[in-house]
């Protein structure tokens, strides 16, 4: 058994940020961190970058930490390694090896896991998937290849950061996705319309509301087959259809969980001297009045930021509208805030005059809690703003959609 003073479960951008965070406030204190992964931090937001994938950037962008770090900075870096199960009463982590570590604080930084596809052949060689830096080198080969004919499966931001590379490069993509459009439910259909427009134009086909039942093939893929019946054929899919978030064996220890670790504003769970930060957080958001899953690479980092100040002794609040964007086919497309159409919240539309352009408000009881533009990165920081502070805007809905009223200047004056 090793004893450490801070323990760190995951090597991500949440968990190596707190251990740097902690090193700078504690220089003595020990500290550990377990990685699934055997590599020192990367970047996954290059993972999909199309200079990147491309091999138009040195693969060694991509490496945010070398191991030097670590040993500079006192870090014990655990790679390869699973925490297995957690003792809350005895303070302690097992890990996949055998080994034990016992702690004096503990922080969850698990990220997550790719979902796995689960069809008929998904076994096959020319599946591909995309979360870890390993799962890209397969990617980064197939996008450097002569062009195959290429099934997406997923319609999220990543796959369509993924279709827009393949396509330049020649590559003849089928989109199958079980929502009605791209982005659902992220974004509204008038939003999706030109976006997917531009995609067929570039000739991609669409197929919607559809599940592929069986991958053909022998040893390798050579097509789909959808629960349709009909087939596609193909040499490669990318099922980008989501991740899991990995809970159950701190449930097991007492740990308080929903779809994510529960935390209160401190990133503090209910059990003592354990906190969390990262993808897997389910945090008390003061400025949303919900707990929330912030999911994204920036608010893991700033998590594990608050999370490391508070664990050498700061009563820091974690207080960050959400925000993230994407890029392709000459879209900039960014969410910020909730933007969950759920019942009982307004969607608002508010008027742009640049092609191609949208922007859209979620407003509960006269107050904005998440916003969505398209090709209108001026009005992400007004609304993210009006979200941040609070600014009622229930008296001038109906100006607002007209567009009478300037977002931004309701931001900076905080008045309507």
């Amino acid at each position: 058994m090793q004893h450490y003073t801070y323990v760190i479960i995951g090597g991500g951008i949440a968990g190596t940020t707190a251990a740097e965070t902690i090193r700078k406030h504690d220089p003595k204190g020990s500290i550990a961190i377990v990685s699934d992964e055997s590599h020192p931090l990367y970047s996954r937001v290059l993972l999909s970058k199309p200079k990147w994938v491309l091999g138009e950037q040195p693969f060694d962008n991509v490496w945010l930490k070398k191991d030097e770090w670590y040993e500079e900075n006192n870090i014990h870096l655990f790679k390869g390694l699973r925490a297995m199960k957690l003792s809350a009463a005895k303070k302690t982590v097992e890990l996949s090896d055998g080994d034990v570590l016992k702690y004096e604080k503990l922080l969850l930084a698990t990220g997550t896991h790719k979902r796995m596809w689960d069809v008929k052949g998904a076994d096959k060689k020319g599946i591909h998937y995309l979360r870890t830096v390993d799962d890209a080198k397969g990617i980064n080969e197939v996008a450097q290849g002569k062009p195959k004919r290429v099934v997406m499966v997923g319609s999220a931001c990543v796959s369509f950061e993924i279709i827009e590379i393949l396509v330049a490069k020649g590559f003849h993509v089928t989109e199958v996705m079980r929502e009605k459009y791209f982005f659902e439910p992220q974004l509204g259909a008038e939003e999706v319309a030109p976006i997917e427009q531009t995609l067929i134009d570039s000739g991609v086909e669409i197929i919607r509301e559809s599940e592929i039942e069986e991958v053909l093939g022998g040893a390798s893929v050579e097509g789909v087959r959808l629960k349709d019946g009909r087939e596609i054929a193909c040499e490669v899919i990318l099922p980008l259809i989501g991740v899991v978030l990995p809970v159950e064996w701190v449930q097991k220890a007492g740990v308080a969980t929903h779809k994510g670790i529960y935390a209160n504003q401190y990133l503090e769970t209910n059990v003592p001297d354990i906190w969390t930060a990262g993808d897997t957080t389910e945090s008390w958001d003061s400025v949303l009045e919900e707990t929330v899953i912030m999911g994204n690479w920036m608010s893991a980092r700033l998590q594990g930021q608050v999370a490391g100040k508070n664990m050498t002794g700061a009563r820091e609040a974690f207080e960050q509208v959400s925000f993230h964007t994407s890029h392709g086919f000459g879209y900039q497309i960014g969410w910020t805030g909730d933007v969950r159409p759920l019942p009982g919240r307004e969607i608002i539309q508010y008027p742009t005059k640049e092609e191609k352009s949208s922007c859209r408000l979620i407003v509960v009881d006269g107050r904005v809690v998440g916003g969505t533009t398209v090709n209108r990165p001026d009005l992400m920081s007004a609304i993210t703003k009006i979200i941040k502070e609070k600014i009622e805007v229930g008296s001038a809905l109906e100006e607002i959609r007209k567009g009478t009223v300037d977002l931004k200047a309701i931001a900076n004056t905080k008045r309507i």
